[in-house]
């Protein structure tokens, strides 16, 4: 391969392995601050399924706190439609992108009828302001 994608992504944690689980109906990933980057990919990825079903959604703000400025992503700041899962979809890996027209992201999992769920998701920042972006110690 030639092609570098190595030093021009960052990738951060959004939601822990156990999180899903632990948290059933709603689990709330963190706050990603796009600073220096101009685009956003969501990679989630489902473990067990035991029941109910689940909602990705995409809300973006202006600020840390999540206050001023906080709207769900409109649907032509999307790449791809906004991911389910439904019980049969144990161990599958969906993604969503968005361009970022608000500094802060985030991404929720909303489940419905008595969810239990393990999941975890990741976002992978690219189209770097600079490059290439420096190593990471870790993914967080």
């Amino acid at each position: 391969m030639e092609f570098d994608l190595h030093s021009k992504i960052r990738a951060m944690s959004v939601i822990t392995p156990t999180a899903g689980a632990a948290a059933g109906a709603s689990t709330v990933g963190t706050i990603i601050d796009t600073l220096g980057f101009e685009s956003i990919e969501y990679v989630i990825q489902s473990g067990t399924i035991t029941t109910g079903s689940f909602a990705v959604v995409l809300e973006e703000a202006d600020e840390l706190a999540f206050v001023v400025g906080l709207q769900a992503v409109p649907a032509a700041n999307r790449l791809g439609a906004l991911p389910t899962f439904v019980v049969t979809d144990d161990a599958d890996v969906r993604r969503v992108g968005v361009i970022g027209k608000k500094r802060f992201q985030r991404l929720t999992l909303v489940g419905t009828s008595t969810p239990v769920g393990d999941f975890s998701a990741c976002a992978i920042l690219g189209n770097p302001v600079s490059a290439p972006v420096a190593a990471q110690a870790s993914v967080n």
